[in-house]
This record gives C-alpha cells, structure tokens and sequence, in this order.
C-alpha cells in the first residue's frame, strides 16, 4: 500500500512480446529493442508492456485504446512512473490515466524538449493550459531558476475515462520539498511557489485573496506537518488549489481543519478517521484551498508506511472494509487485486525489494529492469450531505538493482 504521491523519499530484452488486445485475445507483435532496457521507452511503450497483465473488469478495451493513444503523443524518456484511477462504486471499466515526470533521470528535459519541438507536441499547444504547462517546465529546467531545485516532480492527470479529446487538458499537481511557514522570513523563502511556479501554471497571478489563503493553510500546520504537493485542477470548473500534506498524524486532521474554519457538523470525518486508523497505517490528506476558504469535500489517501509494493498482503481485508461501507463492488475489489505483479527482463532473476531501486534514484549510467505493478492507495472523498466515494490507485513503476548511492526524495 504504497502512495502514488509518497516520493520520500530502463529493461525488456531483445525481442520482447508486446502488442494489443482483441476482446479476450492479446495479439502479440516483436519489438526490436537497441539493448535489453527499459530506459528512455515512451509513455505508451510502458502500456503496451503493462497491457497483458491488464484485467478486462479494470480498464476496458476501449477505455485502454484511449488512454494508449493519447500516451503516443509523449516522446520516450518523459516517465518511469504511471497509474491509473479506478472508481470502486461501479463495475464499470473505464479509468482514468496519470504519469509522473521527474526531477531526476532526464525526464524533465524530455518534457521540455516534447513541448517545445516535436510536432506531436502542436496539437496541445493549441490550447492555452499546454502553453503555461511548457512555460512552467521551461522554466523548472532552467538550472538557474528557483524551480529547479525546489522542484522535484510533476504529476500530470489526465480524464480519459469520460473525455473524448486526444489532446486532454491535465490536473497538474507539483512535487515540492517539503515545506510549511513558520515566520515571515519563511514566507519569503517560498515566493517561488506563490510568484512563479502556480503563475506560470495558471498563465496569471494568483488572486490576492488565494494566496492569503493558502498562506494561513501553511501557518497554521501543526509542528512535523508540511505540504508536499500542490495541484491545480486545470481541466475542471473550479478555481483554488489542491494541497496534500506530508506528516499530519490522524489526530491531527479535525483540529487542524477546523483552524481554517471548516466543520465537521455531523462527526462524519471524525468517525471516518478513526475507522480508517484500525485499517491502514497511513493516512494522506488532501484539501482544496479557494479564495473562500477550504472547500468543503475532503480527500484522505489510504495506503500503508511499509511500502511494500505488489507484495502487500492487507489490500484485500481493506476493500471488504470498503465493500462493508457500500462504496466498493466486489468486482472491482477482484480487478484490482488481479493488477499485482512483476513484469522483469529476466525471469529468472528473483525480484525483492530489498535489492532493486526506483529507477531514478539509479545512478545515471545504470540501466532497470523490472516494471511492478502495485496498489498505490486509495483515496476517499467525503462532504457533507453526500455519499462517501472511493477511488483506487493501480500503480506501475520501473525499478532496477540497487545502486549503493540513494537520493533523499525524489519523484
């Protein structure tokens, strides 16, 4: 039970199968591979690999053609970490689609150089979100901006499993350190975030009544507690700013909301809160921040501190948790758990987590091997008056042999 958003922190052979599916029927076709890596392959080279462990229940055909599609447009070596958004309440087959682009390993670099000179890249330039996406990654590769170094990964989300545009509009959330106000000296330390990185995302200022929000957000943080990521719903009708906090214990969650003049009025998340503590032994929050104040619908992601990948034991007694709560169907509870597993380039090499890396915490001339395909967590949305939503997060990530160099935090 491993966050898709936890960062606290290429591989097949020669010859590889890879291909498509017909209804129950996976079509193979022989990908000729430079050498036996999974480094530098596109976005949608990593779906096709993903494609034959792929349950039918989870991402239909139709859904997955989409999603592949619309992946075709990025140049290779843009991600090594990719998921999807499966909503638990119905059988229905349709996710959406998401990928992570790093700090590390070139991947920012080839975000840049997709957006600013492949033709591919035009079509998404003609709407204005891409433009202020390009000029933000413009900008964070530039070694002498403050973005450079402040941050560490960008998570791009894509509604692929309603929309019907190749070209979607992306939620961008960043992955920032971790930060969080103290002091007036501190607020000036982060004016890269509130003067820079969300202008350049938005293609305007932020209002001034959003920032003196999202500031009294950070002040008021219980000591430990800081914010990791920062998301802008670009694709939606809604203004405000997604936060998602690191190190806020459960304890912590009512009080803290209530600092910022929301109400629990019926205890509905308290009682939640305490539920989810005797199911999953981490606890994520997320809230958006709007020139009002903190929007009423809560988001709490579930998964667990051991970071066991696809190894993890405990998912299936937390779906029946959920199917309990009448918010998941057992169908989906079996897809998802069907996702699981290894994808190596060599078979015969056992895969354990205690050898393997994260391929970009990799030094930058070694090379991965193993694709595992894992639960990152699931999220539950709760407002008041409405019912309680549950969304699952398969998630898929490049590993190779464990360097003896380990960065600190990447995405």
């Amino acid at each position: 039970m491993n966050g898709i958003k936890e960062y606290d922190l290429d591989s097949f052979p020669v010859g590889e199968l890879q291909g498509f599916r017909t209804g129950n029927l996976f079509i193979a076709e022989t990908v000729y591979l430079r050498k036996p890596s999974l480094n530098n392959l596109s976005a949608s080279q990593y779906l096709s690999f993903v494609e034959p462990h792929l349950p039918e229940g989870l991402i239909s055909e139709e859904n997955y053609t989409k999603i592949k599609k619309l992946a075709s447009f990025f140049t290779p070596g843009v991600t090594s970490f990719f998921g999807f958004e499966s909503r638990l309440s119905s059988p229905d087959p349709r996710a959406d689609y998401l990928f992570a682009v790093s700090s590390k390993k070139g991947e920012r670099e080839a975000l840049v150089n997709f957006l600013q000179y492949e033709d591919k890249a035009k079509q998404f330039l003609q709407q204005q979100e891409w433009q202020h996406l390009r000029d933000f990654a413009t900008t964070w590769a530039d070694p002498t901006s403050e973005l450079y170094s402040n941050v560490l990964g960008l998570w791009l989300e894509f509604d692929t499993a309603h929309s019907s545009h190749e070209t979607s509009i992306p939620c961008v959330f960043i992955h920032t350190i971790p930060f969080r106000i103290k002091s007036i000296e501190e607020e000036r330390t982060y004016d890269w975030m509130f003067h820079t990185a969300l202008p350049l995302l938005l293609g305007h200022p932020l209002s001034s009544q959003l920032h003196q929000r999202l500031l009294e957000a950070l002040r008021k943080l219980p000591e430990g507690a800081s914010v990791m990521d920062i998301g802008l719903m670009l694709s939606r009708a809604t203004t405000g700013a997604r936060l998602v906090f690191k190190h806020l214990h459960p304890t912590q969650i009512i009080p803290y909301l209530e600092s910022l003049g929301w109400s629990d009025t019926n205890n509905e998340l308290s009682c939640l809160i305490k539920e989810l503590q005797q199911q999953v032994t981490r606890l994520v929050l997320h809230i958006t921040i709007t020139e009002k104040g903190v929007d009423p619908k809560i988001g709490l992601e579930c998964s667990d501190s051991s970071d066991q990948y696809h190894l993890e034991t405990r998912w299936a007694s937390f779906f029946d948790y959920l199917i309990k709560k009448g918010v998941c169907c057992p169908e989906k509870k079996t897809e998802v758990l069907k996702f699981l597993g290894v994808s190596a380039e060599d078979p015969s090499r056992p895969f354990n987590l205690s050898s393997y890396q994260i391929a970009v915490r990799l030094p930058s001339e070694a090379s991965a091997s193993t694709l595992v395909r894992y639960i990152s967590h699931v999220k539950l949305c709760c407002a008041p008056g409405q019912p309680l939503e549950a969304k699952a997060y398969p998630g898929v990530r490049l590993f190779g042999l464990q360097s003896t160099e380990r960065d600190l935090d990447v995405c």
